[in-house]
């Protein structure tokens, strides 16, 4: 097995990870430039670390990838620190199952490119915006807010959990448009299949522009950019160890089930 491994190269615990893989007798390459000839890539780090391996892998490498987390807090990077050595046999014996994810491809004015996660609109100044919505070419609603969240099922724990969208297990073929600071408060998180195709066009008061993110990279874009999202031609292909799951992780790190009350 040819190992894809992608860290940041200052992060003080990456022996940790060289030496469990070296220990294994797996070969492994730090942070090729893609996934070309490799059987699987390991991001090291967190979530951040994880986006970044899978844009430095290519939209054509169908490898699939495990995220281990040496952070905080981290649901792509799901593997705990702990968790490594088992991580690693359960890979090398082939005990783990490999997910296929949605990722969204986005088209616009200025910003073009595969997001894991999301991609959103928002204001650039202290002035709200409004985001005409369309959906399969039907006009859907004019969302007055600090921005517009449209998440994949993987990110429905990333920005999208922050201001209110459903969470989603990871399989779920949906996208959640989630507004940011609604200023008409009937506006709720919408959940969709992610066949859809999904239009974008922002206005500004002021005319200053907005800022449009595909997951942690933004660009700047003129007032009235219009944007087209849909489903990528290719998946992502997220690793399971046996051991794992996205239940697992919810208990773990959002501490569901645990009663505060105890605490006192």
């Amino acid at each position: 097995m040819k190992i894809a491994l992608y860290s940041r190269e200052e992060n003080p615990s990456l022996g940790v990870i060289e030496g469990e893989l070296r220990r294994r007798g797996l070969s492994f390459s730090l942070n090729p430039p893609s996934g070309a000839g490799y059987d699987l890539a390991l991001s090291f780090g967190g979530d951040g670390t994880f986006l970044s391996a899978v844009r430095k892998m290519g939209q054509e490498s169908s490898i699939p990838i495990l995220g281990i987390n040496s952070g905080r807090l981290g649901f792509m990077a799901s593997v705990a620190m702990e968790e490594i050595g088992e991580a690693l046999d359960e890979l090398r014996e082939g005990r783990y199952r490999v997910e296929e994810r949605t990722l969204l491809a986005v088209r616009g004015d200025g910003s073009e490119g595969i997001a894991v996660n999301e991609f959103t609109v928002q204001k650039a100044g202290t002035a709200m915006v409004s985001v005409e919505i369309g959906i399969d070419g039907e006009c859907v609603a004019t969302y007055w807010a600090d921005g517009v969240i449209v998440s994949t099922s993987t990110g429905s724990t990333a920005y999208s959990m922050s201001v209110g969208g459903a969470i989603l297990a990871p399989g779920c073929r949906c996208l959640i448009l989630s507004p940011i600071a609604p200023h008409n408060l009937n506006i709720r998180p919408l959940v969709i299949p992610d066949t859809s195709v999904v239009t974008l066009r922002v206005r500004t008061r002021d005319g200053r522009g907005a800022i449009a993110t595909i997951d942690n990279r933004e660009t700047a874009v003129a007032d009235g950019a219009t944007f087209r999202l849909a489903q990528a031609d290719h998946r992502l292909r997220v690793v399971r160890p046996a051991g794992n799951s996205f239940y697992k992780a919810l208990r773990n790190k959002l501490l569901w089930g645990v009663d505060a009350r105890n605490n006192n």
